[in-house]
């Protein structure tokens, strides 16, 4: 019996994790994975699974895969009538006898945690024999579709064998890597509220398959754990024993509750290097009545001294996390809860839209709250009793232009001149009007479009400084693009004999970290000198070093001679 287990990620960059653990729990040679990304052609994706020809075949289930998973379902069981299909993964997990009636091609669902139940599955089919006692499995049977007892959660995590023995790291890829199972937390809106308690791997596996993952050749790890900072000790130990071994150039990205790290755990953070670890920090609201309906505990007070201490360490990239759509947040509401998240100084301010997941509670209390949701996957918000249809649109603009402009961090200086502190959510709201006014939001862009696209609006919104404003814009052209500031950046490069004369200065190339031996001649297409008047002040020219490992700039005004 062949079987095959097919993963369909969100993007390329991503690896599908359960069906690793399913084909290592189930100890058969005749198990086979494949991942695909929904960004492939679907037919593409149909024709390597006709080709494998399996007996068995099972997808991993989730909100961004569903349709695909849906569409190949009915193709594969019209093309191959004895294919026994299994669903499996968190958008089938609930609902699954609705989910199979409108689904005639699946011959059964598993629901939840996936390894064991896979693992009496196939020996039931293996043996020819009947169904009824395993647990965890939506199946039909006589014409009827029957859903068995749930299965008990593994309490042993250890008994799953380690997806990541003899594991060579694609690249390109991220690794997504997981250390516990479910969430000490109950947050109305997340699945793992679905799931009571909090189960680990042991510290002897997780620091194994830290070193596998180490060796691989991984560069990006992704930890899943909801809350990677659950046990403070246990967090601790697991990032020094990191520190000690893992390779330059690695990341890893957790999950945390932030205010729960201790001053002890601040501390701890000082000590680590630059960019060995991104930490995600969900805020989700700023509004108290909104964070406790949805059973999200936070001190705010807490959370924002936290992430600041962070970020003056320099040393540990921060996302921060906001969700429209939540109950009795408003416009004004949500403003505040921006400016909140904006205020931290976090390096990415990530504004997602409330997606009502099967088997949330949120999902469940949607009608008392009047939540209205798409009935399609994503089963994203269209209206709430506190934002209307057209609100949220314009938030949608809102966090696009967060993403392109802020997150980004290509328009750093410019943005520090235009963005009130106190209050930056007024320009991403002016902004986005006059964004939907020329109906950008229906166009692709170029990161050279959007320059171009901000330099129309400063001329245009900002008359009396605009000069001053497209000099700092041009400096953020320049520290992020390679070549010739474009003309509406009004560009004012030096002359080419001063470029071969700045990098004959034995100081100016002591300066960007640069000896005597390298010819001018080879340097001079990797750099950019400028003149700037900021501010109307005194003039000042900047050198762009654009070197491999990044863009060098330095204030060289003190070299120039004459």
């Amino acid at each position: 019996m062949k079987i095959l287990l097919v993963g369909i990620n969100a993007k390329y960059s991503h690896q599908n994790l359960a069906i690793e653990y399913i084909k290592r729990y189930l100890k058969s040679e005749n198990v086979k994975t494949l991942d695909f990304n929904i960004n492939q052609n679907i037919d593409d994706i149909y024709r390597e699974i006709i080709k494998e020809n399996p007996d068995v075949l099972g997808f991993s289930s989730y909100i961004w895969n569903i349709n695909f998973v849906e569409r190949l379902t009915s193709d594969l069981k019209k093309a191959k009538e004895d294919l026994f299909i299994v669903w499996g993964g968190p958008e089938v997990s609930f609902d699954s006898q609705e989910i199979m009636e409108k689904n005639p091609a699946v011959d059964l669902i598993i629901r939840g945690e996936g390894e064991e139940t896979a693992l009496r599955l196939l020996q039931a089919l293996e043996n020819k024999k009947p169904l009824d006692d395993i647990l965890g499995i939506t199946y039909r049977k006589d014409g009827n579709i029957i859903k068995n007892l749930d299965r008990p959660l593994i309490q042993d995590l250890d008994t799953i064998p380690s997806p990541f023995i003899d594991y060579q790291a694609p690249k390109g890829k991220m690794v997504y890597f997981e250390m516990t199972r479910g969430c000490p937390f109950k947050c109305a809106y997340c699945l793992s509220s679905t799931t009571r308690g909090l189960r680990r791997f042991s510290t002897e596996r997780i620091k194994a398959d830290i070193l596998r993952l180490i060796d691989s050749g991984a560069d990006t790890i992704k930890l899943v754990d909801r809350t990677f900072n659950a046990n403070e000790k246990f967090s601790m130990e697991i990032m020094d024993f990191i520190l000690a071994n893992a390779r330059p150039g690695m990341c890893f990205h957790m999950e945390l509750m932030a205010h729960l790290i201790s001053d002890d755990f601040l501390k701890f953070l000082e000590k680590m290097p630059v960019g060995l670890f991104q930490f995600e920090i969900g805020i989700q609201s700023a509004n108290e009545k909104t964070l406790a309906v949805i059973d999200r505990v936070t001190d705010l007070e807490r959370l924002a001294k936290v992430v600041r201490t962070i970020k003056s360490y320099g040393n540990i990239h921060q996302h921060v996390d906001l969700i429209v759509g939540l109950p009795y947040e408003d416009m004004k509401s949500f403003k505040k809860s921006f400016n909140y998240a904006s205020s931290l100084g976090a390096d990415k301010l990530q504004v997602g839209f409330l997606k009502l997941l099967r088997g949330s509670k949120l999902r469940q209390e949607a009608l008392t709250y009047g939540l209205v949701y798409s009935a399609y996957p994503t089963y994203e918000i269209i209206k709430t009793p506190w934002l209307s249809p057209r609100e949220i649109r314009r938030l949608k603009i809102i966090e696009d232009l967060v993403e392109k402009y802020y997150n980004e961090g290509y328009f750093e200086k410019t943005l520090e001149k235009l963005v009130d502190p106190s209050n930056p959510f007024e320009f991403f709201e002016n902004f986005g009007g006059y964004w939907e006014e020329k109906s950008y939001q229906n166009k692709k862009h170029s990161r050279e479009s959007l320059y171009k696209i901000f330099s129309d609006y400063i001329k245009i919104k900002y008359v009396e400084d605009k000069d001053s404003l497209i000099e700092n814009l041009r400096f953020d052209f320049l520290a992020s693009n390679k070549g010739q500031a474009k003309s509406y950046l009004n560009p004012r490069p030096l002359e080419q004999r001063l470029y071969h004369d700045l990098l004959k200065d034995e100081e100016v190339r002591k300066a960007f970290g640069l000896t005597m031996d390298l010819p001018t001649k080879k340097l001079v297409k990797d750099f950019a000198f400028e003149s700037f008047t900021f501010d109307a002040g005194e003039p000042s020219v900047f050198g762009f070093f654009y070197d491999d490992l990044g863009i060098k700039i330095i204030d060289i005004t003190k070299f120039m001679k004459g």
